[in-house]
């Protein structure tokens, strides 16, 4: 049966929040349900990858994502059209806001986004740097994500669009919503990196990843350790949602 292809576009440039560690734990997760993985690093200037079965994209200041916009723009259609096939996007921080419809920076000035998420960032608002709680519904019943957030953007999501979440503690897009969904895609602002302490959520989107091509996904005995690794670490980040929030 062929891998798992996991398309992990500009990690160089997008990857300022440990972004890489989500790109891991998908693989690391498939390959211990019995999964083979081909991870394939996109940078700027190579060909356009064919028919991956996942992607992610993470987060960085606004100088990259300038500097990756022009060579992203190739994937406008490409990923609209894996959407539209049942591919799951995950995209993190900066990378949701360069694939919004635009990016508002302080001094008014626009960065035209991809438009794959119906939404826009407008850079500017108070700073956020604290632990973050959130719950979605993404991929099933209610889940409680926990995480961190640093950004200082309102996320204005379009008329049609669905949030992520609804946040619990935090900031997120600003208005008690976090994030955006498109399908089985999602963008959010939970770093940490956000999937190696959401176990669960990680396997939605491999369930989901795999689904559209008729493979089915469920954990081991062999992933006890890693959800272990993950309680813990929630652990400190609830015990500490009260204490750790500050504005900057």
């Amino acid at each position: 049966m062929s891998a798992l292809r996991i398309l992990h576009l500009y990690p160089e440039q997008l990857g300022v929040s440990g972004d890489g560690g989500n790109v891991v734990t998908l693989a690391e997760r498939a390959r211990r349900a019995e999964v083979d993985v081909e991870i394939l690093p996109h940078r700027i200037g190579d060909t356009l990858p064919a028919d991956p079965d996942l992607v992610v994209i993470g987060s960085g200041p606004l100088s990259s994502l300038r500097v990756v916009h022009d060579d992203l723009t190739r994937f406008t259609s490409a990923l609209s059209d894996w959407s539209d096939s049942g591919v799951p996007l995950v995209a993190v921080g900066g990378g949701m806001e360069i694939l919004s419809d635009e990016i508002v920076d302080e001094s008014g000035t626009s960065l035209e986004g991809l438009g794959f998420f119906a939404g826009r960032a407008v850079r500017g608002a108070t700073r956020r740097a604290n632990y973050f709680s959130v719950t979605t519904t993404y991929g099933g019943a209610s889940l409680a994500v926990l995480g961190f957030e640093d950004h200082a953007t309102r996320f204005e999501l379009g008329a049609s669009a669905l949030a992520f979440g609804s946040v619990v503690h935090g900031g997120g897009n600003g208005d008690g919503t976090e994030g955006i969904m498109r399908d089985a895609s999602f963008g959010t602002q939970l770093k940490g990196p956000v999937l190696p302490l959401n176990p669960e959520l990680t396997d939605r989107v491999l369930v989901a990843a795999l689904a559209r091509t008729g493979r089915h996904y469920a954990t081991t005995a062999a992933h006890a350790r890693l959800d272990d690794y993950a309680r813990r670490a929630r652990e400190v980040i609830s015990d500490n949602l009260e204490h750790a929030f500050k504005s900057m």
